[in-house]
């Protein structure tokens, strides 16, 4: 006969896990610590520096950075760390305790997602708090105490906040988030009891309202930044887009040099391209244009997308081609983007080197390889999206609703006004794929959760009011 199996103390075990999970953390860190950069972020940490700032990044989240007066070494531990504990939780509601750590680390170690996990950045701070926000929310659905509850969604509007705060147009997948994923209508809501869509609708509508306002007096009251209209790029590459396509130079008097001809734009002009019609050496623009000509540039190209809507669908379609790498493969290197260097733009901030340089070039250099093999492209994170977060389950879990929305929504707002097909556009979407497959492992017996360890939404439902009915 078989004796009885053994298994670890349950303390033990738990001790175990969260060493694993550090071990997983701990090897992102020590590869790229103290981070990478690329120009947004050197620009942002120039400005916590100085405490100037300008609306063209994340003012909201660099003024907070400038308060804290955090290293970037500290803000790249931090932003890991935070990423780590969601996956993880988001994973741990659906699996059993080591398929969920296993997950985690699938999640971080993956090639396509490993590249970008180790930069500082507004992509990798919007993850994080987008993340957290999923994960609070499902936590707060398992909880019957009501205060833990309420603690548990002021947390995830805290990291709605910061998601927002982090990405000028994290605004439509957050508001997507929250309509899918909110656990709980708001108090002043319990007369509609007969309406649970509508709840859900108006407390989703509410939170974000909530979080959008905050962040836009925050901005305007507090920080003050000087406006310099991030959004000119989109209007100067539509209407360059434009002109190409109605074979003259359609753009306002002074937005490219004297003597500029037609010719010269379309040598630089790419959607495939990636930043080198704003950024290459030669380039007849002017990536930052004063005020006035801006005005001038946006009154432009309102009127010129009336005049030529066809002209900009197909502008946008070629643009969304590129962007999700079907047309042609992402710019190389986008997946394992390398760091930038303050000294090359001349601005104040302090980056030390490699804590663990050799550890670091051998992973690089991996990456790179892998990378060379055009495997990795937006589409095929869309379709894995689409597909796993069905077999995880719409109806029951929630986490899975959040990432479908949350990764295709985030690509169609880059869709609409992006300018760069670069692969760190569809790095998030890539990671909530990748996220979403490990979800979907819990149809796996062995893997995922058993029935009364993973509760179905219909036995998680609270009193009427706090819980939300079933959908």
């Amino acid at each position: 006969m078989t004796g009885p199996r053994r298994t670890l103390p349950r303390a033990v075990d738990r001790a175990l896990r969260v060493l694993t999970l550090l071990a997983i953390g701990s090897f992102v860190v020590a590869a790229y610590l103290p981070g990478s950069t690329n120009p947004d972020t050197i620009d942002m940490c120039a400005q916590a520096i100085q405490r100037r700032f300008t609306d063209w990044h994340s003012p909201a989240v660099t003024a907070l950075w400038s308060s804290s007066r955090l290293p970037v070494a500290a803000v790249f531990v931090l932003t890991v760390a935070v990423t780590l504990v969601a996956v993880w939780a988001i994973l741990d509601r659906w699996l059993r305790p080591w398929a969920a750590v296993a997950g985690t680390a699938v999640v971080m170690w993956f090639p396509a997602t490993l590249g970008w996990m180790g930069h500082v950045g507004k992509d990798m701070w919007f993850a994080a708090a987008f993340f957290a926000a999923v994960a609070l929310m499902g936590r707060a659905e398992l909880t019957t105490r009501t205060a833990l509850r309420r603690s548990m969604l002021v947390a995830a509007v805290l990291c709605c906040w910061l998601a927002v705060a982090a990405r000028k147009n994290a605004a439509l997948p957050i508001g997507a988030a929250l309509l899918v994923a909110w656990p709980a209508p708001l108090p002043p809501l319990g007369r509609l009891a007969g309406f649970p869509r509508l709840r859900r609708v108006l407390a989703a509508a509410s939170v974000l309202v909530l979080v959008v306002v905050s962040v836009s007096a925050f901005t305007s009251l507090v920080v003050r930044p000087q406006q310099l209209s991030a959004e000119q790029s989109t209007f100067l590459f539509d209407l360059t887009g434009i002109s190409l396509a109605e074979g003259e130079l359609l753009v306002p008097d002074g937005t490219f040099p004297p003597g500029t001809t037609l010719e010269q734009v379309d040598a630089y002009f790419d959607v495939k391209a990636g930043d080198g019609f704003f950024f290459a050496a030669g380039t007849p623009v002017d990536p930052v244009l004063p005020a006035p000509q801006v005005e001038r540039l946006r009154d432009e190209w309102v009127q010129q997308l009336l005049a030529h809507p066809d002209d900009y669908v197909r502008l946008r379609l070629a643009y969304t081609w590129a962007l999700l790498g079907v047309s042609a493969p992402h710019p190389f290197p986008t997946v394992n983007d390398p760091t930038s260097d303050p000294a090359d733009f001349g601005l104040e901030c302090q980056v030390p080197d490699r804590a663990f340089p050799a550890l670091h070039q051998r992973l690089f250099d991996t990456l790179q390889r892998i990378e060379s093999w055009n495997l990795f492209r937006g589409w095929v994170f869309l379709v894995v999206l689409v597909v796993a977060a069905a077999v995880a389950g719409l109806r029951t879990v929630p986490e899975a609703r959040a990432l479908l929305v949350g990764g295709v929504l985030t690509l169609a707002g880059l869709a609409v006004a992006g300018i760069s097909p670069t692969f760190r556009y569809s790095w998030f979407t890539a990671l909530c794929a990748v996220l979403a497959v490990c979800l979907a492992a819990r149809r796996i017996p062995w893997l995922g959760r058993p029935a009364g360890e993973a509760p179905e939404r219909a036995e998680l439902a609270s009193p009427p009011e706090e819980g939300l009915p079933p959908a």
